[in-house]
């Protein structure tokens, strides 16, 4: 059955892609990057143009005929006679046609252009794409105000704060005092009867103007509990100090270990600041991603793990692959041996080893160090 996709572009997630990574080759797969008229960089109608000249090249060699070969591309022509190929687009962009599958994507993730015609579609570099939370909230933090923004790929919009949530240190000393304002009592005279109390300091401004400030930042990090819902990632925006004070006490998980730097309320006017904070998301992503393929090494029983292409394949196949870990500039173009699998000749074994992971509910990482491939097996 013909899965359909190309009158519209989606986001790539990982449904989607398990979907259309079930279909038999042969598998093409165009990957095209995002493109600004007026850059050097060719548009995606040029690309195009080239990589159908390349794709039918190769149909060619593995026995296609003339007519089998324009049916096959025909939806790719179109793409290729399409004006928006030739217009900008900050996205880039997914291509997958086989046999029962056209369908194409938008991408926020970077790639490099690519054309792969094999047995299955190649998505080594679309793997961040599935693991980098699409939605997060920036926060711009200051003593004399706050402003929080929901950010995804289409773009940021202002956020209402949550009820009864100050905006100020003033708003916050107005609703609820702190437990303790830095002073201390004392009854004047002789007698404690029915004396005035008099006021006096136990610390100096600066430590006044510390204990109001976490005061507020605790009353902020209470609040946003309730408009993120669990681990949303949260980063934050705003001079060093702040954000350190703000971190010493905030308790929710999903923040994200890197901020913007600056005044906050020009820094969420910046148009590159929602860039450079998802950039913030791919590096943590990463971090996880090492991270756990560190403790893999440590905790998982010798048996449950390997490094052989063929065998990680042979058990991609078999569904017994929980994760797999690859690094960037990892290569095993080979012959894929496994039983029931058509082969297109030589093609990357740990791209299809990623693809059969996918499909089977594990998860495939890229990283951009290391060597080789890990895969850690159920069993």
């Amino acid at each position: 059955m013909m899965i359909e996709k190309s009158a519209g572009f989606e986001l790539l997630e990982l449904e989607k892609l398990r979907q259309v990574l079930r279909t038999p080759g042969p598998c093409i797969t165009v990957l095209l990057p995002p493109y600004h008229p007026g850059e050097p960089a060719e548009s995606a109608a040029t690309r195009l143009k080239g990589d159908l000249q390349e794709a039918v090249r190769v149909l060619t060699e593995q026995g296609f005929s003339k007519d089998a070969t324009r049916n096959f591309l025909e939806p790719l022509e179109q793409l290729d006679k399409d004006p928006s190929s030739k217009a900008g687009s900050r996205w880039g962009r997914a291509i997958f046609r086989s046999p029962d599958v056209f369908a194409q994507f938008h991408l926020e993730q970077p790639v490099k252009p690519s054309l792969t015609v094999a047995g299955c579609f190649a998505i080594r570099q679309l793997l961040p794409e599935l693991w980098i939370p699409r939605v997060f909230y920036l926060l711009g933090i200051s003593k004399k105000s706050l402003e929080l923004l929901r950010c995804t790929p289409e773009g940021a919009e202002p956020v209402a704060l949550p009820k009864g949530m100050p905006a100020s240190i003033e708003d916050a000393l107005e609703l609820e005092p702190p437990d303790h304002d830095l002073e201390n009592r004392s009854a004047a005279g002789s007698s404690t009867g029915a004396m005035h109390a008099l006021r006096f300091g136990t610390g100096g401004g600066r430590e006044k103007e510390d204990a109001y400030r976490a005061h507020f930042f605790k009353l902020v990090d209470h609040g946003l509990k309730a408009v993120l819902h669990g681990q949303v990632p949260l980063i934050l925006a705003g001079v060093e100090e702040d954000i350190a004070a703000y971190r010493a006490l905030s308790t929710y998980r999903g923040l994200v270990k890197k901020s913007l730097h600056g005044n906050p309320m020009l820094l969420l006017k910046e148009a590159g600041a929602i860039a450079s904070a998802a950039a913030f998301l791919r590096d943590e992503e990463l971090e996880r991603e090492e991270k756990a393929l560190e403790d893999s090494r440590e905790r998982v029983a010798a048996n449950r793990l390997s490094t052989s292409a063929q065998d990680i394949v042979r058990a991609a196949f078999d569904g017994r692959v929980y994760e797999l870990f690859l690094a960037e500039n990892a290569e095993a173009i080979e012959i894929c041996e496994t039983p029931g699998y058509t082969a297109w000749g030589k093609e990357d074994l740990f791209n299809l080893a990623a693809v059969q992971t996918t499909i089977h509910g594990g998860k495939a990482f890229e990283l951009p160090k290391g060597a080789g491939a890990v895969g850690i097996m159920r069993y």
